[in-house]
């Protein structure tokens, strides 16, 4: 009986054991370790494997560390302790600006003899970003990536960065940016609709078109083209057929050179510099043209001084608008 009675007590006993054991298990998943528990954030951006304007978006490889500290999971043992994420709370981090994003290393965490926890993972994906390409191609753009605390108040978490692990790679894959530096700005991600702020955290890395590629093949096509046709004004104004074939001749290429370049530039709902410097270049041919039936019909009524006089004065002032809306181009 007395055996009975005691093997009753170890069996609630070890039942009372395990249901606090769980107990404490769901609390130290769910549950912050302090309010509000401090989240260190670094990003390392191995790779910015490409930028799509139009897109609105860049694909990027990078690593994300985290780092917090949690009592209930401080230990006794020399070495660090792996755990599966889902066994201890953790932010929830979601990048709240991504398009498809994979993850390449093990879901672990590495938990210190303090508490300290550790979390590592690579993202590769697609990132969506604002861009403004009004100044195409002589723009300067942010790529953005927007860290978010899924699931709690900016009383309960707080995103910090922490710059001593922060950075890029000296090499990157994208040839025709130049990149600056990375940097982590602590910024509240605010859901307007549902008026909720939750934790968050932005990275910023500043990037900048290099032109040598556009000014060497499309602009420098394009002034070619528009010096043929001020070729114009320098043959003798009775030779009109010779000046209505080289206008016209200037005015078809162009228009293929358009063509042929039409993959190149970004499809968009409004003008960007390269549209206004190749619109520009267009009605400077299609100006020639018309300066030149101009002196033509002066000439044919029989006043030849005025024509010359007028093929003089259009052949020094025709360079003129072309030269300030190449210095718009490349000044704006």
């Amino acid at each position: 009986m007395i055996f009975k009675h005691f093997l009753t007590v170890l069996v609630l006993s070890c039942l009372l054991s395990s249901l606090s054991t769980a107990a404490d298990s769901i609390v130290i998943k769910h549950e912050p370790p302090a309010a509000p528990t401090q989240v260190y954030v670094s990003v390392y951006i191995i790779d910015i494997l490409k930028i799509e304007g139009a897109e609105q978006a860049f694909t990027g490889d990078l690593t994300l560390l985290l780092s917090w500290r949690d009592p209930r999971l401080a230990h006794d043992h020399d070495q660090a302790q792996i755990l599966p994420l889902q066994q201890v709370w953790n932010p929830q981090i979601l990048i709240a600006n991504s398009r498809n994003t994979t993850i390449s290393l093990p879901e672990t965490v590495e938990v210190f003899a303090d508490g300290t926890v550790n979390y590592r993972q690579r993202l590769t994906g697609t990132f969506t970003s604002h861009f403004d390409l009004h100044r195409f191609p002589n723009d300067q753009q942010t790529l953005i990536v927007e860290f978010v605390a899924r699931g709690y108040r900016t009383n309960e978490v707080h995103l910090l960065h922490d710059d001593s692990w922060t950075g890029r790679a000296e090499r990157l894959t994208i040839s025709d940016w130049a990149v600056g530096d990375v940097s982590l700005i602590e910024a509240p991600y605010s859901i307007p609709s549902l008026d909720i702020t939750l934790p968050g955290i932005r990275l910023e890395l500043p990037v900048q078109r290099l032109v040598g590629y556009y000014a060497g093949t499309i602009l420098s096509s394009a002034t070619i083209i528009v010096c043929m046709a001020w070729l114009v004004f320098w043959i003798a104004p009775a030779s009109i057929n010779p000046r209505i074939s080289v206008s016209v001749t200037s005015m078809l290429t162009l228009i293929a050179h358009r063509f042929v370049i039409k993959g190149e530039l970004p499809n968009l709902p409004y003008l960007t510099t390269m549209d206004y410097f190749l619109l520009g270049s267009t009605l400077m041919v299609l100006l020639g043209l018309v300066e030149v039936v101009i002196i033509h019909h002066v000439g044919s009524r029989g006043i030849e001084a005025k024509a010359l006089s007028l093929n003089h004065f259009f052949r020094w002032s025709y360079p003129l608008p072309f030269i300030a809306l190449l210095a718009f181009v490349l000044l704006r």
